[in-house]
Formats: structure tokens, sequence, C-alpha cells
């Protein structure tokens, strides 16, 4: 499976299908050039991010070269980047909204 990286500052790809957990990611840039391979910790359905590297608790997730939220955990190379450990820092999601994203999403924690 593939996932791309759209800009060289992002720290997250998006899926480009379905990956199921251990299986391995081909990471391609922009310009459709394998980049690097990363193995994904858990499942993580199209269209969903995928960390790049070590994410501190607290940093920006950069993609498409912007910050699209921050960190609330640390987030290790491979695993899902979505509402269980990012906030957006444009829209206030209620918890109650979030937990649900996570039970019907089947997010693994």
């Amino acid at each position: 499976m593939k996932a791309i990286k759209l800009s060289p500052t992002d720290n997250v790809a998006t899926l480009l299908g379905d990956v199921e957990k251990n299986e391995l990611v081909e990471i391609i840039s922009a310009d459709n050039e394998v980049i690097a391979e990363v193995n994904a910790l858990q499942k993580i359905t199209f269209g969903n991010k995928i960390a790049l590297c070590d994410v501190a608790n607290g940093e920006h997730i950069l993609k498409c070269g912007h910050s699209i939220g921050k960190s609330i955990v640390e987030i290790p190379l491979g695993q899902l980047v979505h509402v269980q450990n990012v906030r957006s820092e444009r829209l206030d999601i209620p918890e109650a909204i979030i937990e649900e994203i996570i039970k019907q999403m089947g997010i693994e924690q």
C-alpha cells in the first residue's frame, strides 16, 4: 500500500488505501517517487494519516506544509494520526464527538 507525503516538511502522509496492522507502507512524494517505507502500527483506513516520524507531545502536525493541529500525546512512527492523538487549532470538537469517532472507526488506543 502507498501513502503520499505532499510537502517535504510534512510529518504525516495520507493513505491511498486501507492498511492492516504491521503492513509495510510505501511513502511517495508528490512527484510519485518512493521516498520511504513505514510499518503501520495499527489498521489505518483510506484517506487517514500515518506518522512519518516520532512526534512529540505538543508538536505541530504538518500536512501540505501547514499545521493542521497539535499532538496531545507522543505519536510513534507508523501510528494513525487522528482525533485520538491530535487536536485541531481551528475547530473545537467536543470530547463526546471525539469518543464517538474513535468508537466508530475502531481506533486502537
